[in-house]
C-alpha cells in the first residue's frame, strides 16, 4: 500500500509518511498533536461525571501509594538519609511518570496490535506527520490526567515539609531531569513496544512495568550490585531517584545534564529503532 514518495501526500506507509527522524513540517506535527488532544478533551467534557469518578480514583490510588512512604518514613530512623520529604518528593515524580504511562502510553502505544492488524496504522503512516510522534502520542486518556495535577500537588507538600530546594541551580538541574525522566519513560514505552509492527503479538508491557515499579523504591535502598546496573546499566535511576536527590541537593546538579543527555540518546534510539521497523512493515495486507 503506497501513496507515492512525496511527503506531502504521506509517502511510503513502510517509512511512515514523513519520516520521524526529519525535522520538515515539525509545526505541522505539533498543530495536529493539539488538535487531537483537543478533540479528545471535547469529548471528555460531554462526560464530566466519568471524569469527576476517575479523580476520585486517581486520588485515592495516590493515597495508597505514598503509604508504603509513610510507613518506612514514620517507623526508620535511618533511611540512608531519605527522609519524608525526599520520599513524598520521589513519589511524586513517580506518580507523573505513571500519568505519562497511562494518559499517553497505554492509549496509544497500547493500540498499536489492534491498528496494525486492523489496518488502521496504514491510515496513520500515510499522513504528511511525524508518523513516531503522532502514532504514540496522538490520543490521551482524560480520566488519568488528574494525576499530572496530584503529582504536581504531592510536589509541594514535599518541598513545604522539607525546606528545599537548596538553591536555583539544583532548582533547575532537578527541572531538567524531571523533563528528561518524562522523556525516558515515552521512549522506554516505545521501545519495548515498536516489535508490535512486524510482530503483532509482541508484548513488551511487563518490562515497562517492571521498570516503572523499580522507580517507585530509591535506588540506595537497593543491593550494590544492583544499584550499579539500575544506575550504569538500565537508567531507572534517572527516573525518580535522581530528580530527587538532584532537588534536595545530595548529589551534584551536573545529574540534570547526564539526565538531559539520556533522554536524547533514549529518544534517537526509539526514532532509529522505529524507522528501521518501518521500513520492514508491509501494512495490514501485506
Amino acid at each position: 500500500m503506497k501513496a507515492g514518495g512525496d511527503v506531502r501526500t504521506g509517502g511510503d506507509v513502510r517509512t511512515g509518511g514523513a519520516d520521524v527522524g526529519r525535522p520538515l513540517r515539525s509545526g505541522h506535527t505539533l498543530r495536529v498533536l493539539w488538535a487531537g488532544w483537543k478533540a479528545e478533551l471535547a469529548g471528555a467534557a460531554e462526560y464530566r461525571g466519568d471524569l469527576v469518578i476517575g479523580t476520585i480514583v486517581t486520588t485515592i490510588w495516590l493515597g495508597i501509594s505514598i503509604a508504603p512512604v509513610l510507613v518506612v518514613a514514620l517507623h526508620t530512623d535511618d533511611a540512608n538519609g531519605w527522609d519524608l520529604p525526599r520520599l513524598l518528593f520521589l513519589q511524586a515524580v513517580w506518580y507523573l511518570l505513571d500519568a505519562v504511562v497511562w494518559v499517553f502510553l497505554i492509549a496509544n502505544v497500547g493500540y498499536w496490535e489492534e491498528q496494525v492488524r486492523l489496518g488502521v496504522l496504514d491510515g496513520l503512516l500515510l499522513r504528511p506527520v511525524n508518523s513516531l510522534v503522532l502514532c504514540s502520542l496522538g490520543r490521551i486518556w482524560v480520566p488519568d490526567l488528574p494525576k499530572i495535577a496530584l503529582a504536581f500537588a504531592l510536589g509541594v507538600v514535599a518541598v513545604a515539609l522539607g525546606g528545599g530546594p537548596v538553591g536555583w541551580v539544583n532548582s533547575l538541574a532537578a527541572a531538567a531531569s524531571i523533563a528528561s525522566a518524562v522523556v525516558l519513560m515515552w521512549a522506554l514505552g516505545v521501545l519495548v513496544n515498536y516489535k508490535t509492527l512486524t510482530h503483532v503479538r509482541f508484548d513488551g508491557w511487563a518490562a515497562l512495568f517492571a521498570a516503572q515499579n523499580l522507580a517507585r523504591v530509591p535506588v540506595p535502598f537497593y543491593g550494590q550490585a544492583l544499584r550499579v546496573v539500575l544506575t550504569a546499566v538500565v537508567p531507572i535511576a534517572f527516573l525518580a531517584t535522581v530528580p530527587a536527590q538532584v532537588f534536595f541537593g545530595d548529589v551534584t546538579p551536573w545529574l540534570g545534564l547526564v539526565s538531559v543527555g539520556l533522554a536524547v540518546g533514549a529518544v534517537r534510539l526509539a526514532s532509529f529503532l522505529w524507522r528501521r521497523e518501518l521500513a520492514r512493515y508491509a501494512g495490514a495486507m501485506g
